[in-house]
């Protein structure tokens, strides 16, 4: 996450205000994206540590990851769309992120490492 914070991803959320206030209108857009990303984070973690993509640690794991990953998206999409510059945003969630993955840090450890 912090590469895709330092590019200003558009998959991280840097998205521009227009897309921004689609997605965030859009429950149904919302939860397909945040499902989307997910399910490929569970297919990786399984390939990662050669289980399968419904082994309960790669699910949990996988949940864990992208509830972080889905409230950054949704920080950078607030904070786009209260009209904050890319720049200001990305300040802002580099310390965040670290901050949620310090706090989420402890439960998978070196799972997958």
């Amino acid at each position: 996450m912090p590469d895709a914070i330092a590019a200003q991803d558009p998959v991280a959320g840097f998205s521009g205000a227009s897309f921004a206030r689609m997605i965030a209108d859009s429950p149904t857009l919302t939860i397909c994206l945040h499902d989307q990303r997910e399910h490929r984070l569970t297919q990786s973690l399984a390939e990662a540590t050669g289980t399968t993509p419904d082994d309960i640690t790669v699910e949990t794991v996988a949940g864990l990851l992208g509830t972080v990953h889905r409230i950054l998206f949704r920080r950078i999409q607030d904070l786009t769309l209260a009209g904050h510059s890319n720049d200001e945003i990305a300040r802002t969630i580099g310390a965040e992120a670290t901050q949620a993955f310090d706090l989420l840090e402890p439960a998978p450890a070196d799972y997958a490492a």
